[in-house]
């Protein structure tokens, strides 16, 4: 099969991409600057030939249209992180239109099988013990949570005329990250700082391998799911600390805040965001921090036809490739280095 993939350079994409090439597809990235896609594979064993590079943007339709030309698969994984005011309009249009110019390019060039990688953020806060792809979609307040919602809703409603399938990661992490995204940075800080946040509750995370490994599956007709979560494990905050203490032997001070003073705390962030600071902590990053639940990830598991990646593994990984990569001082990384 010929698949459309966007966000290519990004964590999800360049995994899913490596892995596609590994399964026999033929892949084609979306790209405004070619010159990241190579970069970004060779780390995963994919040359630059293995991939069909494309120009084109997420606000034009008609660079899309031409994209999906010749294909029979589309994968989007393209979208945008970011805590600043000043790129509220920027993640409307990739997060949410984004979403809205490829699915409908998708539809209308009459694809096979579309694949749309949203979040469990889009589900939060969870309905019960655990949260399930079938769950209804939230209505966030923050800036990042808000439009990957409004681009679920966007996915759920094309759902009703085209073959869809929606993938919801959870926190995702794993080695060979060429964005150097949020969670594998706050695993850098927290050995660098030698101490850890430690509160209520704890966060589901998702191994980008195994995510990669889903979304391949998916693709090879292995489920009838239209709605599923990727495979994840749930660590809670004090099991993170001895985690990281485990896999490094460092000593690290567990920075100790209870759930409801963080949320205080993001409390304040929210009244600072509102008068035009940025801030790293709001409300809504407290409540997923200190009350988030595992995901009922039950078919993506039994679709992967192996285990799913420990948090020892993807901790050790992940840990191992920022000590080799430079993002992580040798000597923090204790036994691992």
């Amino acid at each position: 099969m010929r698949i459309l993939v966007t966000g290519a350079t990004g964590l999800i994409g360049c995994h899913a991409v490596a892995r596609l090439v590994e399964a026999g597809h033929a892949v084609r990235a979306l790209v405004r600057d070619a010159s990241r896609l190579g970069p970004a594979l060779a780390p995963l064993g994919v040359a630059e030939q293995d991939v069909e590079p494309v120009s084109g943007d997420l606000a034009d339709p008609a660079s899309l249209a031409a994209a999906a030309k010749g294909c029979e698969g589309l994968l989007h994984c393209a979208g945008l992180f970011s805590p600043d005011r000043d790129a509220e309009a920027r993640l409307q249009a990739i997060n949410v239109e984004g979403t809205r110019h490829v699915l409908a390019a998708g539809v209308e060039s009459g694809l096979e099988q579309i694949v749309h990688v949203s979040s469990m953020l889009a589900l939060f806060p969870p309905a019960g013990p655990r949260i399930g792809a079938d769950d209804p979609v939230a209505r966030p307040r923050s800036m990042y949570a808000a439009t990957k919602a409004a681009a679920e809703r966007v996915a759920r409603s094309f759902q009703e005329r085209a073959p869809i399938t929606i993938v919801y990661p959870t926190a995702v992490q794993g080695p060979d990250d060429p964005t150097f995204s949020v969670g594998p940075q706050l695993v850098a800080n927290a050995l660098v700082d030698g101490r850890v946040l430690v509160t209520d509750g704890g966060l589901a995370y998702s191994d980008v391998r195994d995510v990669a490994e889903t979304l391949v599956a998916v693709f090879a007709g292995a489920t009838r799911a239209t709605r599923l979560m990727a495979p994840s494990f749930f660590v809670t905050h004090a099991r993170y600390r001895e985690l990281l203490e485990e896999l490094t032997g460092r000593p690290l001070e567990a920075r100790r805040v209870p759930g409801w003073l963080l949320r205080a705390m993001g409390r304040v962030g929210d009244l600072a965001q509102r008068l035009g600071r940025d801030v790293q902590l709001t409300w809504e990053a407290a409540d997923i921090l200190t009350r988030s639940v595992p995901v009922d990830d039950r078919e993506a598991r039994r679709m992967l036809g192996r285990e799913a990646i420990t948090p020892e593994r993807s901790f050790e990984d992940l840990i191992r490739w920022m000590v080799e990569t430079g993002r992580l001082p040798t000597e923090k990384a204790g036994k691992l280095a």
